[in-house]
């Protein structure tokens, strides 16, 4: 079974259950995004805005997500059939209501596989958890095409990107609308690109641009990771690898500008207004704070990741909607164990690029991968808490730093097991690999469906 096989042999079906058997809008912020889903596939690529109102958007659909919320709280399973058929009952009847877009700071092109998806059903005005599950195939469509795209691209690692495209927090963002899912996977396929310039191979012109831009006009900050290929092409010296330095540079200085350009003194997410109430946003004080401490603020992430990483491995493994909401019933010690035996599965899949991974690339990745998890801290709390001290700044860390765990596995994993991990077979190790998703991802549908409030807040 080859890495793209892999790939869409347990993608596709896990992905669509997620996509149908998720509860509405419960995903990573999925109702304000659904929202500008819905405000694009009604022709408005860049938020539209009624002066002192927002961006209207049919009333039924935001009643939907209240009804959702509203059976969550009165303490009902999260996902039932009867309530699946108030939705589809429930369409839009000419009312409007108006919600403020302007926190999010995605660039419309992270949203475009939603809208597209959504064109339909919102121009014949059908239900909104119609509408919602069109946006959620076409995002999960966008989602694999472009890691099968990176998988059949690279020229080393293909087997990593394939498994880590299908941790179960990512085929979760994929299989629902959030800007998340094409940036992570417009990662992996710049990754993919920087394993063919290390290895001095041709790129199509085509592909180099295209997947370049994908990243830059992608959910800042991880744009960053185009980094890679200005270092590793101009090392080359070949014009092969001068031509994807000099792209890379351009997608990146692009990046950097569409984020500044895009950027919004109101961003503040939403599971940050749910945990801690209104928030006084205030970013130019949180930087000052910030800037006016830095050995403190690095203390403070270097604890907060070390202290905070069994959540985060949690979350990658059970909690893949809501921060927190429903975890499967699977013990905790078991999403340690997943963690473990995919590394060592990819060491022994892809050991021969691992071992080829030496010296100043590795030190790159390695250390790349820590500077943008930094990176991550500070934003969360610049935009995400108006606390003094650092106490919030791993509250989405979980979500933020999955999409960097293709360069943590890169440059972290260790190459001293290196001896026992050969000894696994490898049809093992594949097994290992289309196993893992497949149990969890089934332990949290099941939760869903059967216990229906395990894990309730």
């Amino acid at each position: 079974m080859s890495p793209q096989r892999l790939l869409l042999l347990v993608g596709v079906p896990l992905g669509l259950l997620i996509a149908f058997l998720a509860p509405a809008w419960i995903g990573y912020d999925e109702p304000i995004h659904f929202a500008r889903a819905v405000d694009m596939a009604g022709g408005s690529l860049f938020a539209t805005h009624e002066e002192g109102l927002g961006t209207p958007i049919p009333a039924s659909y935001s009643e939907d997500t209240l009804l959702v919320q509203q059976n969550w709280v009165d303490g009902n399973p999260a996902w039932t059939a009867a309530l699946t058929g108030d939705l589809l009952g429930s369409s839009p009847d000419g009312r409007t209501v108006h919600v403020d877009l302007r926190p999010l700071a995605s660039p419309p092109v992270a949203y475009l596989p939603a809208a597209v998806g959504m064109l339909v059903p919102v121009a014949v005005d059908a239900p909104g958890v119609l509408a919602l599950w069109a946006g959620r195939i076409a995002n999960l469509a966008a989602y694999l095409s472009l890691a099968v795209l990176a998988v059949r691209t690279a020229s080393a690692f293909r087997w990593t990107l394939a498994a880590l495209a299908l941790l179960p927090m990512h085929l979760t963002l994929g299989a629902t609308i959030s800007p998340d899912a094409l940036t992570a996977a417009a990662l992996f396929l710049v990754v993919a690109l920087w394993t063919r310039v290390r290895a001095d191979e041709e790129i199509p012109l085509w592909l180099l641009v295209s997947g370049t831009l994908l990243l830059a006009l992608a959910k800042p900050p991880y744009f960053l990771v185009l980094a890679l290929l200005p270092v590793a092409g101009f090392r080359r010296r070949t014009p092969e690898g001068r031509l994807a330095a000099r792209v890379g540079a351009g997608t990146l200085g692009l990046g950097l500008l569409v984020t500044l350009l895009n950027s919004s003194a109101k961003f503040q997410a939403e599971i940050s207004t749910m945990g801690y109430g209104d928030l006084d946003l205030q970013p130019e004080v949180q930087r000052e704070r910030l800037l006016g401490d830095l050995p403190g603020f690095v203390w403070a992430s270097v604890e907060t990741w070390f202290t905070e990483l069994d959540h985060y491995v949690q979350a990658w493994f059970r909690h893949i909607v809501v921060d927190s909401f429903f975890p499967s019933d699977l013990p905790g010690l078991l999403s340690w164990s997943f963690l473990f035996l995919l590394v060592a599965a990819l060491l022994r899949l892809d050991r021969k690029d691992f071992r080829g991974l030496r010296g100043s690339d590795r030190w790159l990745v390695g250390l790349g991968a820590v500077g943008m998890l930094l990176l991550l801290y500070s934003t969360s709390y610049v935009y995400f808490t108006d606390h003094v001290d650092y106490d919030t700044i791993g509250e989405q860390m979980a979500r933020y730093s999955a999409p960097l765990l293709v360069l943590m596995v890169l440059g972290w994993a260790p190459r001293w097991v290196g001896r026992s991990v050969d000894r696994l077979p490898v049809d093992a190790a594949r097994i290992v690999l289309a196993v893992i998703p497949v149990l969890a991802t089934a332990a949290i549908l099941l939760t869903w469906l059967v216990t229906g409030t395990i894990g309730r807040n």
